[in-house]
């Protein structure tokens, strides 16, 4: 049975989730918790990034990116198709809003994504960072 754990004073309980343990090109619901701007707001799909040895650390941190279920046009954009993910729908990588999560922020494993549509969305994230160049269409 998962219990309540805290870690630290000013800490708000948060549910120890032990089996959890994210690979590249896993989607996972998770709470970005408090956003400011135009960050994504809510409960969402993510995609896990990160490479495997990063998400097996200590820290228990991956790098992901949320998942939209509306097609903005955006090039930058990364189709997921239900058929390839376990996905209900069509849904929408958005690289732009890449963050790092602690694996406890993951509530349940909803699928996976092939992993070239990983690296697809992963290379996009790279060129807003400068990490690259790329022609988006």
């Amino acid at each position: 049975m998962n219990s309540p754990t805290t870690t630290g004073p000013m800490s708000s309980p948060r549910i120890e989730i032990t089996r959890l343990r994210p690979k590249r090109g896993d989607l996972f619901l998770a709470d970005p918790g408090p956003t400011v701007g135009h960050e994504q707001r809510g409960r969402r799909p993510y995609l896990v990034l990160s490479i495997d040895r990063m998400n097996k650390g200590k820290a228990r941190l991956t790098i992901a990116v949320p998942l939209t279920t509306t097609d903005w046009s955006n090039p930058l954009h990364v189709r997921i198709e239900p058929h390839e993910s376990g996905l209900g729908r069509v849904s929408y990588a958005m690289p732009e809003m890449v963050r790092h999560f602690s694996a406890l922020r993951f509530t349940r494993h909803l699928g996976r994504v092939p992993i070239d549509t990983v690296d697809t969305a992963a290379k996009h994230a790279g060129v807003l960072i400068g990490l690259g160049r790329a022609r988006f269409s």
